[in-house]
């Protein structure tokens, strides 16, 4: 299993010679690489992917900012990579950054704000027709002609004879009434639709984040190669 060991220097003609001693001592040309101030912002994380603690990566990454080079090689024997590095005037981060070093952790509190948006709603009138049977009673006036036959049986003067043959025609008329129906429309009611301004109080309740910063001491341990005095 590849493991990766890194090395701090004053200069690039010193990475330069690191590198050529880990080639020499086995470690492949591919797997060394030098970092210098072309590397920017993506070394911290480059260093993190190699297994470094971040803030310790944050650290190598500001020396770098400051005119250090950075050799960094993988090895399947790290102690063999760490002999090479040894021989080298390797330097600690601290010491190419100078002066006072503070991480800093901000404590977050989200702050609920509640606005306003327009929302469009209403009312609407639709008119639909329809049909019922409705009755209503008349009173209607018929006449009728009845035919009344009676037997009589008494004697003619001559003088009613003479007038009693001959031909005529007798008609009564009826009337009678038949039912007519009309309509008429008329206006039984009306809604109407009215828009008033009114307003109301709605309370709004929703979860808000915070985050605090507590302090812990972290254990010591051996971090890079071992450097003679």
């Amino acid at each position: 299993m590849m493991e990766s060991v890194i090395g701090l220097l004053a200069d690039r003609g010193q990475a330069e010679s690191l590198r050529a001693a880990l080639t020499g001592a086995g470690i492949g040309q591919q797997d060394i690489v030098i970092f210098d101030r072309q590397a920017g912002e993506r070394l911290s994380g480059e260093l993190v992917d190699r297994g470094l603690e971040e803030g310790r990566a944050r650290l190598y990454a500001q020396a770098v900012q400051r005119g250090g080079v950075l050799v960094a090689a993988e090895a399947e024997s790290t102690d063999q990579a760490l002999a090479v590095m040894n021989r080298f005037e390797l330097r600690a981060p601290e010491d190419m950054i100078g002066g006072e070093h503070v991480e800093r952790v901000q404590s977050v509190e989200e702050e609920l704000k509640v606005g306003k948006q327009t929302a469009v709603g209403g009312k609407r009138l639709v008119t639909s027709v329809q049909e019922r049977t409705v009755e209503k009673p008349v009173t209607l006036h018929e006449e009728e002609v009845e035919v009344e036959r009676r037997r009589e049986d008494h004697r003619l003067s001559p003088e009613e004879a003479g007038r009693a043959f001959k031909e005529e025609t007798v008609e009564l008329t009826a009337t009678s009434e038949r039912p007519v129906v009309s309509k008429e429309a008329r206006v039984t009611g009306e809604v109407a639709l009215r828009k008033r301004a009114v307003e109301r109080r709605e309370v709004v309740r929703d979860t808000v984040r915070r985050q605090d910063v507590d302090v812990e001491t972290i254990q010591e341990r051996k971090v890079g190669p071992e450097r003679q005095a």
